[in-house]
């Protein structure tokens, strides 16, 4: 089944897609984004084709080893690892989600440039259902060797972040298929297209008109959701009040 699309102008309008009846008692996920599709995590965007896997391990033993003595735990397992090192901006094989479709809705009319932006919606069971092994809960030899996934999955990370914690975090850990010779893209994997459900839930995009974000981030920020809440830092506080003030 084709991906649906739907459009919202207004917060209402949002807020009744995404409070449908069939989605309710559902895991669904949200992603907020600036630009249509190419769901993939940041080290996959820029040459899908390429498989970074052992690179991105190069890049977390060299943020382990020179970072040591800033990590709370330098034993963390290497996909707990890579989630301290998403959140500072390393790029990893995650793509972030959150089970709050309005703090989606805030990260897509927030950034970028103009023009249109995105939310998508995922029913979590549709690659929950494809494997068994939770990423934390699996044997040692898993545990440590992430690059093992056999294929992209879906998982709830511990809430030992403040930042995870506020954004309500999940995240997608994606892997190279080597029979395509590439990382697919999350709208075009098969898993959606197969899944006996995907006419229920699936992954929805919502598009969001260019003329309607500034109002968005207005109506967000009057309702309690601005970077100083998704962001508990001094860094979110001055991109907040930077906002506020009309300066971003």
């Amino acid at each position: 089944m084709a991906m649906q699309s739907f459009s919202a102008r207004s917060l209402q309008a949002f807020v009744d897609i995404t409070n449908r009846p069939e989605w309710h008692g559902r895991v669904m996920l949200f992603r907020g984004q600036p630009v249509r599709g190419n769901l993939l995590p940041s080290i996959a965007r820029a040459n899908p084709t390429y498989d970074s896997t052992q690179l991105e391990r190069t890049m977390l033993d060299q943020f382990r080893l020179m970072g040591s003595s800033l990590l709370s735990n330098v034993e963390k397992t290497e996909l707990e690892l890579m989630i301290v090192a998403q959140h500072f901006g390393l790029k990893t094989r995650l793509l972030d989600w959150t089970r709050s479709p309005l703090i989606a809705l805030y990260f897509a009319c927030s950034s970028g440039g103009p023009g249109p932006a995105y939310v998508y919606a995922m029913d979590a069971s549709v690659l929950a259902s494809s494997f068994t092994t939770d990423p934390f809960l699996g044997a040692e030899s898993e545990r440590k060797n992430s690059a093992k996934v056999p294929i992209t999955s879906v998982f709830q990370p511990p809430m030992n972040n403040p930042r995870i914690t506020v954004q309500q975090g999940w995240f997608t850990l994606h892997r190279y298929s080597e029979k395509r010779g590439a990382f697919i893209p999350l709208e075009e994997a098969s898993d959606f297209a197969s899944h006996p459900e995907a006419d229920v839930a699936g992954l929805v995009e919502i598009e969001i008109p260019e003329r309607a974000r500034s109002d968005l981030v207005a109506t967000l920020m009057r309702h309690g959701i601005s970077h100083h809440t998704i962001y508990p830092d001094l860094a979110g506080l001055a991109q907040h009040l930077n906002s506020v003030h009309a300066l971003s």
